[in-house]
Parts: C-alpha cells; sequence; structure tokens
C-alpha cells in the first residue's frame, strides 16, 4: 500500500517519462488522497472499482508498482501483458478492476455487491462528475437501495469533463438528487465505506483539482496528425 507521498513521486516519473508511454494515460495528481482515505477503510478481500484514472486507486490498495509500470509501457510482463494500458488495469487477486468507459463498471460493481451480500465485504465504486451523467449510475443506485447492498459510490469530482465545466453539463447538485433515491450521502470516505459494510449503500463526494492535463498521449499524437 503506497501513501499521498509516494503515488505522487510514481506519478511524476511516469509524466516525465510521457513519450515513452505507448497508451492514451490519465494522471491523478491532486486526486491521490481520496485513494488513500479508500484504502484505509478496505479490507483484502473487498473489492475496488475504478475508472480511466486509476493509477492511485491501483497503488493504494496495494497493487505492484513495477508491473503497473511496465503495463503502461505497453510490455508483456505488465499487469494484464500490456493489452490494458494505463485505463483498464484489472488484478483480480487484489479485487480491482478499472475501465477507460465512463461509468463503464458501475453496473458490474453493483452486481458484485449483490453477490456479496452477507459476506461481510464490501464494493467501492469510483466515477468521476461526468460518471454521474450516465444512466445506469442512476438504475444502479435504485437497484442498491432496493437490495440492500454493500456498496459505497465514490464520485473524484475535479468539474471537469475534458473540458467542459461541471455548471456546464448539470443541471443541479449531484448530492441531492442521489439522497432522493435513498441512498445514504456521507461527509467522509471512511464513513460512507463504514455504511456501507452495514448493507447500507452510500455515496460521497470527493471535491478534488486536477493538477494535471486530462491526458497524456504524446506519443500518440504524432501519428494522428495532432501536435
Amino acid at each position: 500500500m503506497m501513501n499521498a507521498a509516494e503515488i505522487r513521486q510514481f506519478e511524476h516519473d511516469l509524466q516525465d517519462q510521457m513519450e515513452a508511454v505507448f497508451c492514451p494515460t490519465h494522471l491523478s495528481l491532486g486526486h491521490e488522497h481520496v485513494a488513500v482515505e479508500i484504502a484505509q477503510a478496505l479490507m483484502p478481500d473487498d473489492w475496488l472499482y475504478s475508472t480511466h484514472r486509476n493509477h492511485h486507486h491501483y497503488l493504494a490498495k496495494g497493487g505492484n508498482q513495477a508491473a503497473l509500470w511496465l503495463e503502461i509501457m505497453g510490455s508483456p510482463h505488465g499487469i494484464n501483458g500490456g493489452f490494458s494500458g494505463s485505463q483498464g488495469i484489472s488484478d483480480a487477486a487484489l479485487h480491482f478492476h478499472a475501465s477507460a468507459i465512463v461509468g463503464g463498471l458501475v453496473g458490474v460493481a453493483t452486481g458484485t455487491a449483490y453477490a456479496l451480500r452477507d459476506t461481510g465485504k464490501v464494493v467501492v465504486c469510483v466515477i468521476g462528475d461526468a460518471g454521474t451523467e450516465q444512466g445506469v449510475f442512476w438504475e444502479s443506485l435504485n437497484f442498491a437501495v432496493l437490495h440492500s447492498l454493500p456498496i459505497a459510490y465514490i464520485v473524484e469530482n475535479n468539474g471537469k469533463s475534458v473540458d467542459a465545466e461541471l455548471h456546464e453539463r448539470q443541471a443541479t447538485p449531484i448530492k441531492p438528487r442521489v439522497q432522493a433515491f435513498g441512498v445514504i450521502v456521507c461527509d467522509t470516505v471512511g464513513r460512507a465505506i463504514r455504511t456501507a459494510r452495514l448493507g447500507l449503500p452510500s455515496f460521497h463526494e470527493a471535491m478534488v483539482t486536477l493538477e494535471c492535463d486530462h491526458l497524456n498521449m504524446s506519443t500518440l499524437l504524432p501519428s494522428l496528425g495532432l501536435k
């Protein structure tokens, strides 16, 4: 398990080597404290579903730093043989999965929580603020409350979807809409996870500032005719 400073160092090292990266890469600078808070509240057998911006979650949960680096570099010795790249990291032994699709794992995470009822295990589903604009998010909230699922939905809200500001995309705040489904809105990550462990679906909105470009893909731009 890495702390916030160690995660930041990994991301800065990766940023410095971006010309060697073969795949679109989303760095997590400015988000790392949320991942650490999640990891501190999880047990080894708990599940964590992440997004295209996932390095901090994986490393905080105890992921293999060297294998992650090799995966991002496209090496066959990476976590997923170099096939997933930065955005789709999957480590079954760690109960960790990520996806490049915005909101793509919300339904999967909710289904996992359904399978884990009465086991004492919990599922954490992390999405960005844009993930709440997917219909599956709201459908999953409804299902989770109906079946009292052990799941915590954590939104890392950096206020942007690429360059579109939150107020340009969403007419009302996220938390009141979530609360209307009967989900318990919590003021900390830890409280959200503890609540979920009681079989009470929970939600926490973490306000973060992304301290780097939305997307780093320097090696791919020339091939696309871009600079």
